[in-house]
């Protein structure tokens, strides 16, 4: 029997690595586990019409994560990159920096919104029904501008992935969850159910967590890179961030449109109430997604300090053991598409219909996603993104021509759309396997070492 000395032994870096994992997987799987406590909750409240309008609203508003430009995961990697050099003033730089930046996008982009809002015919945009009887208008600002102070606010759980604290960001994410809970919970209590306050419940929860873990952190811990609110950011600093980050915002663009267009396809193509079943099967599959999400999360940074210090051997050992678990982890995946339809009957009951083919589709979106996130995460890591650049521009000009071809044309309906995504997955993996390859044999040149 192997001890847990033995499995918590290796090098420091490994340590940490495996200290955020085992932390993770019981964070995780509460969040989880309220998550999905939640999905039948709100359908129920609701209804299956409503619950899919909120779910395309949501999905609308986080493409406004792109708002950031990339700076997040580009202040993720240079700071990251300060910390392991001890430079602990470049390092405060950044977290001013970062903080400023974000502060003056969302306060930038909320004036924006509050200006063409009025102008938008969000009945048409989102196929409402005839009786709908609340003002969507209302609800879209409220969402948004809760957004704006999430963007803000949530800067604090990419500092703790930065620092190699994955279960800290994690633990985050599931206090945000309970608090979202607890809120919905209240709403039922005093039956004031509506889209309006189901939409408040979701967006005001994290905001509070994550404000008051900020204020927490950086009285103590953190208190090293306490940001003063009235910094501007400095041109030096933010050139760091953009130009890295500018890459990653290119790359987000194509995940918000793979990810969150669906539903607007499926809204116009079907109306709102088919929303729901592709985001139940949704939910199933990337909730299971979520092990290996825990698995290979720590190592975006653990890769950033590893390159920053030239050890090729620990990166090269490290992606050879992710894709020996990222196998055992498909056939687990597979087994959960086999017993999908006993879990989607306790789950969501018989209300909500996912075809066999559907959950199938997600099941092979799940096992390529996860394969592809080791080399991405590694790449991510080291900054050499421009394949995956490349691989996303792919995306983004195949995804919805072929979503409407194979949803429309070929009667393939939700399915179609799940089968466009795997396509677009799939291409751009090959590439950065390649990549990898190339960069830990010291053989890669050109685009392939950039």
């Amino acid at each position: 029997m192997i001890s847990f000395k033995k499995i918590m032994s290796g090098s420091e870096r490994t340590v940490v690595v495996k200290k955020n994992i085992l932390g993770s997987f019981g964070v995780k799987g509460l969040s989880l586990l309220i998550t999905l406590i939640l999905v039948p909750l709100t359908i129920d409240m609701l209804d299956q019409v409503k619950y899919g309008i909120w779910i395309t609203i949501f999905s609308i508003v986080s493409w406004f994560n792109l708002m950031d430009m990339g700076i997040g995961n580009g202040f993720r990697n240079k700071f990251a990159e300060a910390v392991a050099k001890r430079n602990i003033e470049l390092a405060k730089e950044y977290v001013q920096t970062f903080y400023s930046s974000m502060g003056i996008i969302a306060i930038a982009f909320l004036l924006v919104f509050t200006l063409i809002n009025p102008l938008l015919n969000w009945t048409i945009i989102l196929n409402l029904p005839l009786l709908f009887d609340e003002n969507i208008s209302l609800i879209l600002w409220v969402v948004f501008a809760l957004f704006c102070v999430q963007l803000y606010v949530k800067g604090i759980s990419t500092i703790f992935m930065a620092l190699q604290k994955t279960t800290y960001s994690n633990a985050l994410m599931l206090s945000a969850n309970i608090a979202s809970l607890v809120f919905i919970l209240f709403l039922k209590t005093l039956n004031l159910i509506s889209l309006f306050s189901i939409a408040l419940a979701f967006m005001a929860g994290p905001i509070i967590v994550y404000s008051a873990i900020s204020l927490y952190s950086f009285s103590k811990n953190l208190k090293l890179y306490k940001p003063n609110l009235l910094y501007i950011p400095q041109k030096k600093y933010l050139n760091n961030l953009i130009g890295l980050g500018l890459k990653f915002f290119f790359i987000q663009i194509t995940s918000v449109v793979m990810y969150m267009s669906s539903n607007i396809i499926i809204t116009q193509l079907y109306g709102p109430a088919e929303v729901t079943p592709y985001n139940v099967a949704f939910r199933l599959y990337s909730s299971v997604q979520v092990v290996f999400s825990i698995i290979v999360t720590p190592f975006w940074t653990a890769f950033t300090e590893a390159h920053a210090k030239n050890d090729f051997n620990w990166m090269k050992s490290s992606i050879s053991k992710l894709i020996k678990i990222w196998g055992i982890f498909s056939i687990g995946v597979f087994v959960i598409w086999l017993v999908s339809p006993f879990i989607f009957k306790i789950w969501v009951g018989e209300k909500v219909i996912i075809t066999n083919s559907l959950s199938f589709q997600f099941a092979l979106f799940v096992i390529i996603n996860s394969l592809s996130s080791i080399f991405m995460f590694f790449l991510n890591g080291i900054g050499k993104i421009s394949i995956v650049l490349f691989g996303a521009v792919f995306q983004f000009v195949l995804y919805i021509p072929f979503a409407f071809l194979l949803a429309d044309s070929f009667n393939l309906n939700l399915t179609g759309i799940v089968i466009a995504t795997n396509i677009c997955l799939f291409v751009p993996l090959i590439l950065v396997v390649i990549q990898t390859k190339k960069i830990i044999n010291h053989s890669a040149y050109g685009i392939w070492n950039k």
